[in-house]
């Protein structure tokens, strides 16, 4: 049982109840789970009438308390924003469409970016950032495309008078239920009663994401974050100092990919002939809308990306997006050159080839060795999956004939007429060695030149060429990693 298991680490945290309200826990990291107890006396209460140049339970010293002019009331304003390294915007938010509120400014950090503009105010609602409308957003998804704004973000802007009463007192008894951020957490909407404060919290580390990258502003860069596998168990949590905040992340990032190996096998039995070769959650990023984290699993054919772990074999059977890896390129790793989304340095992009044309997908890790893992792992197997498949073959039409074309890794090009499933006739072979170029035109026709008195042959494909052209690639690299040119 876990409560007899052997602790690997314990210690004193600070666990993230409310918005503005931590409590001191006692951590206790074993094998398979995360365990934080309050005890007794634990909490540590907010502190509204802290000095003005000390911290509020944790926040950066002094929150910006600029006048509002009665002219700005109701109307729509932009404001431009340089953040910083440190800190980001510098804002906290309430409200969202779960709170029937707009996204609200409930916080400007003094001395940060958004306090530098002086033109920004606490009870301003964000209709749009970067032209991204957040009219209807919810407010994770309002933190989400706060998070992934580049250096320059355009807010639009409106002071709703009526609601800066919101944000009076708001640690005291009686107050709005808190919609605030950092964290990510999910937070229950009324207080915690004493006796809840005191309950132990779990999260078991199969498969659980732990995320040191978490809405600004962490200056102090003492924030960590567990959220179990299904997504209905999570920690907020602070450490006393960075040293000791990266110990527990190193800590239980550790004892989570520990479980890896009984989690492949689990997937093993829901899917007996599908072999998982990695997994681990990763965030993909996007150019209008908010990030999402999502489970990716690498199998020996496809990337499958799903909302959460799956624990069936219907579940395992439908993810949420499957990329085939043989029609899929890895297209960068680390900084894009054409990549304004944030943490770049630890990003991949990849491009895959649809029956609807090129889809491209950029992905963001939390470490340079999980980059790295899946760099590698992707690249393999897309060749892997080459040699595994072999042989692709698809309707097409060649001078008028109905046909059909087969792409084999050893055999090459075979353009073939075939009744009940069976082969009749080959109306042209030719090897990958004699392929000169290709093209397409994008919309269903491709151009293989063979060279000779064929010359170039064109093919009509009935839709996009693009997943084929893709599987062509794949084929090459494949036989070029053969050969040994690739490392």
């Amino acid at each position: 049982m876990a409560a007899a298991m052997k602790a690997h680490k314990t210690g004193l945290l600070e666990l993230r109840v409310t918005v503005d309200r931590w409590i001191r826990v006692l951590a206790t990291l074993t094998e398979d789970s995360l365990t934080v107890n309050p005890g007794d006396g634990a909490e540590e209460p907010a502190k509204p009438n802290a000095s003005p140049t000390g911290a509020i339970n944790g926040d950066p010293p002094n929150l910006s308390s600029s006048p509002v002019p009665e002219t700005i009331t109701n109307v729509k304003r932009t404001v431009r924003v340089t953040k910083q390294d440190v800190g980001g915007l510098g804002i906290s938010i309430k409200g969202g469409k779960e709170n029937k509120m707009p996204i609200l400014i409930s916080k400007i950090f003094k001395g940060l970016a958004a306090d530098q503009t002086e033109a920004l105010y606490v009870g301003d609602a964000i209709l749009s950032v970067n032209g991204f409308d957040l009219r209807e957003a919810t407010h994770d998804e309002a933190v989400q495309a706060l998070k992934k704004t580049g250096k320059e973000v355009i807010l639009e802007v409106k002071y709703i008078k009526e609601m800066s009463a919101f944000f009076k007192g708001s640690g005291s008894p009686g107050a709005p239920p808190p919609w605030d951020s950092p964290p990510s957490t999910p937070q229950r909407g009324a207080e915690l009663s004493p006796a809840e404060l005191k309950e132990p919290r779990s999260v078991q580390l199969k498969m659980c994401q732990v995320s040191r990258k978490q809405c600004p502003p962490d200056t102090e860069n003492r924030y960590f974050e567990v959220i179990s596998s299904n997504r209905k168990n999570s920690v907020f949590l602070r450490a006393k100092d960075p040293a000791m905040a990266q110990s527990w992340y190193n800590a239980i990032q550790t004892a989570s990919v520990n479980l890896l190996p009984k989690v492949k096998e689990e997937l093993k039995i829901l899917q007996p002939g599908v072999e998982v070769k990695h997994l681990s959650w990763i965030t993909e990023q996007v150019t209008q809308g908010p990030e999402k984290p999502v489970l990716a699993v690498l199998t020996d054919r496809d990337l499958l990306l799903y909302p959460v772990l799956p624990e069936s074999k219907e579940s395992f059977s439908s993810p949420t997006k499957s990329h085939p890896l043989i029609a899929t390129r890895l297209v960068h790793s680390g900084p894009g050159k054409s990549s304004p989304l944030l943490d770049s340095d630890l990003s991949f992009g990849l491009r895959s080839g649809t029956k609807q044309g090129v889809e491209t997908h950029v992905f963001r890790v939390d470490s340079a060795k999980e980059l790295s893992t899946w760099t590698h792992l992707l690249v393999e197997g897309c060749h892997s999956a080459a040699e595994l498949i072999k042989e692709v073959t698809t309707a097409c039409s060649w001078n008028g004939k109905e046909c059909t074309l087969g792409v084999h890794i050893d055999e090459g090009f075979t353009l073939f007429t075939e009744e009940m499933g069976i082969r009749k006739s080959v109306l042209l072979q030719q090897p990958f060695e004699r392929l000169k170029m290709s093209s397409d035109d994008g919309v269903r026709m491709m151009f293989l030149d063979f060279g000779g008195p064929e010359a170039e042959i064109q093919l009509d494909l009935h839709c996009c060429p693009k997943t084929l052209v893709f599987i062509i690639h794949s084929f090459l690299s494949a036989k070029v990693k053969r050969l040994g040119l690739l490392a």
